[in-house]
């Protein structure tokens, strides 16, 4: 009875992730359909959605593989974008402390923001619900994720169609969210980091070959300003 509660919650606390990851699940997978001549091309997205679970990653990959792009590039590419999940780890350190290897192994590799945001939001007092729990949403996220990639891919293989634009939903998406943060003074510091970083990157480098720099200039600049920022962000908190 006690496990079926904890996944109700878990199901009911995902819901919304539900709807996003089908949706963009679906927009990444009609693009690979769409970009990729390949009869087996739903089998790729399945298994490459098993395998990655990050969404600009997945949206990147098309472009990889029409292009060819170095592996140095997309290991590259793959550490910037995807190096912030090391400081949410960093937060769940306690709640993951003294948990099986594998069950450890899984929580760490199928961290995503939203996954994140509900295993940190979690409040179970005994700590093998606790685990339960954030296994079963991180499950659940992936299975989202998994099913809309796959489902977008057969279809774009089934009808056919054109996929201009598609490409622009995960920066849409990333607008949307900077837009809202950028309400609070105190994340408009970085944002602006960001900006000029990205506007750097486009002025000495092509567009093809920007964001590898613009990213370790975005990076440099965070570690060399953390403290200001950290006495900025703890003034706007007061």
């Amino acid at each position: 009875m006690l496990k079926e509660k904890t996944f109700a919650k878990a199901f009911t606390a995902s819901l919304p992730v539900l709807m996003g990851y089908t949706a963009m699940g679906m927009a990444a997978g009609l693009l690979l359909a769409g970009r990729v001549n390949r009869p087996d091309i739903a089998l790729w997205a399945f298994f490459s959605s098993i395998s990655s679970i990050s969404g600009a990653l997945q949206f990147a990959m098309v472009d990889w593989i029409v292009n060819r792009t170095a592996l140095l590039d997309v290991a590259l590419l793959t550490l910037f974008l995807n190096i912030r999940y090391a400081m949410y780890g960093l937060s769940l350190l306690e709640k993951f402390r003294g948990i099986g290897f594998w069950k450890k192994c899984y929580l760490i590799w199928s961290l995503t923001d939203e996954t994140f945001a509900l295993e940190a939001d979690s409040r179970f007092p005994d700590k093998k619900t606790n685990t339960r729990y954030c296994l079963q949403v991180a499950l659940l996220n992936h299975s989202y994720w998994v099913f809309g990639v796959t489902a977008g891919a057969l279809a774009g293989k089934i009808i056919p169609f054109s996929t201009r634009g598609i490409d622009f939903a995960m920066t849409a998406l990333f607008l949307v969210v900077l837009t809202d943060q950028c309400r609070e003074r105190t994340n408009r510091i970085p944002a602006m980091i960001g900006m000029i970083s990205a506007i750097a990157g486009r002025v000495f480098f092509s567009v093809d070959n920007m964001l590898i720099p613009a990213m370790i200039l975005m990076t440099a600049a965070f570690l060399i300003f953390r403290k200001k920022l950290e006495k900025h962000l703890a003034s706007g908190e007061n």
